[in-house]
C-alpha cells in the first residue's frame, strides 16, 4: 500500500509543479512521483534521461539522443555471432558506451522496454499489411 509522505515544497516550485500538472492534465503528486521516479533511475544509469514523446508517453532515451528501446530492437536484429556491443554501435552509429547503457538500462527495465518492443513491431506489422492492401488495389 502506498504511504503518503507529506512534502514542503518552496512557493516557486510548488507553482511550477502545479503548472506543469495542469499542462499535462495529471495531479501534482503524480508529477511528482513521476519526476523522481526518473531522477532515481538516472542516478543509477547516468547516461539515461527521459523524453516526451508526441503522444505524451515518458521513455527512457540515451542522452545522446535515441530512445533505449531502439536500440535493444537493434541489438535483437543482430545475429548471435554478432550481437556484440562494438558492432551495433557501428549499426547504429554510437559509441559502445551508449550501446552498453541502453543494454544495462534494459537489463534494469525488461518488462518496460519489452513492451515498447512488442507495441512497434506491431505498428509494423500493421503498416505492412496496409501497404500490401494497398498494393492490391493496382491490381484492379
Amino acid at each position: 500500500m502506498v504511504s503518503p509522505t507529506p512534502v514542503r515544497f518552496p512557493p516557486e516550485l510548488d507553482r511550477e509543479i502545479s503548472d506543469l500538472a495542469r499542462r499535462t492534465g495529471t495531479s501534482k503528486s503524480s508529477v511528482v512521483v513521476r519526476a523522481a521516479a526518473e531522477w532515481l533511475r538516472m542516478q543509477s544509469h547516468p547516461r539515461i534521461t527521459f523524453l516526451t514523446t508526441n503522444t505524451g508517453e515518458r521513455r527512457a532515451a540515451l542522452l545522446s539522443g535515441p530512445q533505449v528501446w531502439t536500440v535493444a530492437e537493434a541489438w535483437s536484429q543482430h545475429s548471435a555471432s554478432e550481437r556484440t556491443t562494438e558492432i551495433v554501435a557501428v549499426s547504429v552509429g554510437l559509441s559502445p558506451a551508449d550501446v552498453e547503457a541502453a543494454l544495462t538500462y534494459w537489463a534494469a527495465y525488461r518488462d518496460e522496454i519489452d513492451q515498447l518492443l512488442e507495441r512497434h513491431q506491431a505498428d509494423q506489422d500493421a503498416a505492412l499489411r496496409a501497404w500490401e492492401q494497398r498494393q492490391e488495389l493496382r491490381a484492379i
